[in-house]
């Protein structure tokens, strides 16, 4: 008998529905693209309104499923918990990508507070969200999380591609919750393990948002060029093969995985 099936059957996701947390950012909009490609309907949390609608709406219109964009704060428990109480719908996929960037780099200038900030965004809203999601899941017995993680989860910042310069460089706090958030991928791998839900992790590298190299900033492109070994940038859509891969049943055998896509930067 042959058990074999086909990718096409494996990798669609119709009939699903994804959360994509911070889903019409610099790289969540090319993971809800991902989602959509695929035939999932999605729905896309973050603060930032306008943006979102329209992103939601384009997804929408070119893939032919529904997207939606609901305004959450995800730093504010509060506010995660009214979102699910007020939407209690069976979720298949979540993408916890949301994040908010550190204003202040050096550690030697982070009070308490900054760090804190940048640990509830990087590592307490992902879990909070995990947690709600998961009284669902559990009760249908499947379901497939995908953290966002980073190369600096996995190695340190190597200084020196800074130059010194002001203002330029990378926060301890965001190095931290990455971190944590590999390891808390693995821990939710093996806890969730026997609901058939399946918790893996994508770590980016150097995706850089455009106008990065602009403002005298050229230097800093053949800088992150030359740190690895394919000495290229990340583009958004290099990220979609690992989230369909991870969201669909091409990854059905994949949990508690840590998947790097940086060029090679953190192979040497």
């Amino acid at each position: 008998m042959n058990n074999s099936k086909k990718i096409n059957e494996l990798m669609s996701l119709e009939g699903k529905l994804s959360i994509v947390t911070g889903g019409s950012g610099h790289l969540g909009k090319a993971m809800s693209e991902a989602l959509a490609e695929l035939g999932s309907d999605i729905i896309i949390l973050g603060r930032q309104k306008e943006t979102g609608e329209k992103i939601a709406s384009e997804i929408s219109k070119e893939y032919c499923v529904k997207v939606n964009f609901e305004e959450v704060n995800l730093n504010s428990k509060t506010e995660i918990d009214n979102y699910f109480k007020k939407h209690p719908e069976n979720i298949d996929i979540l993408i916890n990508n949301a994040f908010t960037w550190p204003s202040i780099l050096k550690i030697e200038e982070t009070s308490w507070e900054d760090f804190e900030t940048t640990l509830q965004s990087g590592i307490t809203s992902p879990f909070y969200v995990t947690k709600k999601i998961l009284e669902t899941m559990k009760n249908n017995k499947k379901g497939s999380i995908i953290n966002i993680g980073s190369m600096y989860g996995i190695v340190s910042p190597n200084f020196k591609i800074y130059r010194n310069q002001p203002k330029m460089g990378n926060a301890l706090a965001y190095n931290a919750s990455k971190a944590a958030i590999i390891q808390m991928t693995k821990y939710l791998a093996v806890h969730c393990a026997q609901w058939n839900i399946r918790v893996n992790c994508i770590s980016p590298g150097p995706f850089p948002k455009p106008g990065t190299f602009s403002q005298g900033k050229e230097w800093f492109e053949s800088e992150l060029n030359d740190m690895n070994p394919l000495h290229m940038l990340g583009q958004p859509w290099h990220l979609k093969g690992a989230v369909a891969l991870l969201a669909s049943n091409l990854g059905e055998y994949m949990t508690g995985q840590n998947i790097s896509i940086d060029g090679g930067w953190t192979t040497w």
